[in-house]
């Protein structure tokens, strides 16, 4: 492990994560927090959540990530810094918007919603097709001792990123007007593209499809002829379904709680980051020792307990929780607050635990020929069970209220997970046994 954490390779490839990282963290952090400040209701903060279904459908577009790249500087780091540039233009996009709407009494009209809507959905729309490029390049760059080590850094960067971009930028969103911040955000995603530039190529990188047809087609064909291939679809749907239902609805519930934006952003980005740190990399040791399959088991009963915290939390609060009514209700106490910061610390490190064991599952099972296609398809899968559970969360969350919503989302809505889990990985065995799919005539060498 320690020779792998010298690598350069896979120092910059974990560092490029926060890039990767951070358009999540906006997305599902200060971008709601953003909304809410601008009058946008509970069950519409949910609804626009779905701008997200970038990351779900990315297979759509994969192939032509596989087949088609620019020469300078690599087939995958040209798309990576395409998307880097990109991402910087939509913030400047954003912050001209924010320069307009902030500050308005009267809420959003249709055509302001419309628009902010459709900045979010291009934030998570480049960033899905840097993840696209991103995912592929470590599937080719990384040896195959390197991936747990490897994997638990990226989660590591990746939860750092979504911090920076998240509740960083929350904190600092009661001091620092929301158009300096957007502009700060994509200021950060043109620098990376330095990083990108001096991550080396692979040392065997995959031949480039041949045809369009190929790389749409092959892929696909490659995956399906696994034995294994509809139950591992199934549980990367559904392995962190309860947790995203609670994700969701996590920054509303600090609002109603009568967190201001500061000590919300502080609590999620300094415990964020410690817990976050410690998950990913006790993760990926754990993993070595434990095997896959017991890492998935124990990770997922710990990612999905830490969800009953937030209940608890929710009913140490002897107030209405509404931030409507924040003004006239009495502070928050020191059992609530400390009972949201362990919610919050147990919430990351079980987080940064479950998604360390996932990418290295990912890792396992794609082709190399295909990894553009096949990491985005299955990686989908899992945005797919984020963005489903993301819509309704607004709607449960106002009916069940809090301690119940989070209750549901650790038990009822995570038995799918275990489930399906089960079907690759059963609960006394080691290690995920990873079919092999069958050759097909015409496929490249791998």
């Amino acid at each position: 492990m320690a020779n792998v954490l010298k690598s350069k390779r896979v120092q910059l490839l974990a560092l490029l994560s926060v890039s990767s990282g951070m358009p999540l963290g906006w997305v599902f952090v200060t971008y709601h927090f953003f909304l809410i400040g601008l009058g946008v209701s509970k069950p519409m903060v949910g609804v626009l959540s779905g701008v997200s279904i970038a990351w779900t459908v990315k297979f759509l577009w994969s192939p032509l990530v596989d087949r088609f790249a620019l020469r300078w500087p690599g087939r995958r780091r040209s798309w990576v810094i395409a998307m880097q540039l990109a991402l910087a233009a939509t913030f400047g996009a954003l912050a001209a918007f924010a320069w307009k709407v902030v500050g308005t009494t009267s809420g959003l009209a249709t055509p302001a919603l419309v628009a902010v809507g459709a900045l979010g959905f291009l934030v998570a729309f480049f960033s899905a097709t840097q993840d696209i490029a991103l995912d592929a390049y470590a599937v080719e760059v990384l040896h195959p001792d390197e991936r747990e080590t490897a994997s638990g850094l990226r989660i590591m960067w990746y939860r750092i990123g979504m911090l920076v971009a998240g509740a960083a930028a929350v904190s600092l969103s009661d001091h620092v007007p929301w158009p300096v911040l957007f502009l700060g955000i994509g200021a950060i995603f043109a620098a990376f593209v330095v990083v990108t530039a001096a991550a080396p190529e692979p040392e065997q990188p995959a031949a480039r499809p041949r045809s369009l047809r190929s790389a749409v087609v092959d892929p696909l064909r490659t995956y399906f002829l696994r034995s294994d291939a509809i139950p591992i679809a199934l549980f990367l749907l559904f392995y962190k379904f309860g947790d995203n239902m609670a994700g969701t609805m996590v920054n509303y519930f600090l609002k109603d709680l009568c967190f201001s934006n500061t000590e919300a952003g502080a609590a999620i980005k300094t415990i964020g980051i410690v817990a976050t740190i410690v998950g990913s990399l006790a993760g990926a040791a754990m993993m070595v020792r434990m095997g896959l399959g017991r890492a998935l088991w124990a990770f997922g009963f710990l990612q999905a307990g830490a969800n009953l915290l937030y209940s608890v939390a929710a009913m140490s609060r002897a107030a209405p929780l509404d931030l409507h009514q924040c003004a006239a209700l009495p502070a928050i106490d020191a059992a609530t607050r400390l009972w949201a910061y362990a919610s919050i610390a147990s919430e990351q490190c079980a987080q940064g635990m479950a998604n360390a064991a996932q990418a290295v599952l990912l890792l396992r099972v794609c082709d190399k020929r295909y990894s553009a296609t096949q990491f985005a398809l299955l990686s989908s899968l899992f945005a797919l069970g984020r963005w489903a559970a993301g819509l309704p969360s607004g709607y449960l969350a106002q009916q069940l209220g809090y301690p119940v919503f989070f209750a549901a989302c650790a038990t009822v809505f995570a038995l799918p997970g275990f489930f399906f889990l089960h079907r690759i990985a059963p609960f006394s065995q080691r290690e995920v046994l990873v079919a092999e799919a069958a050759p097909h005539p015409g496929a490249p060498p791998a």
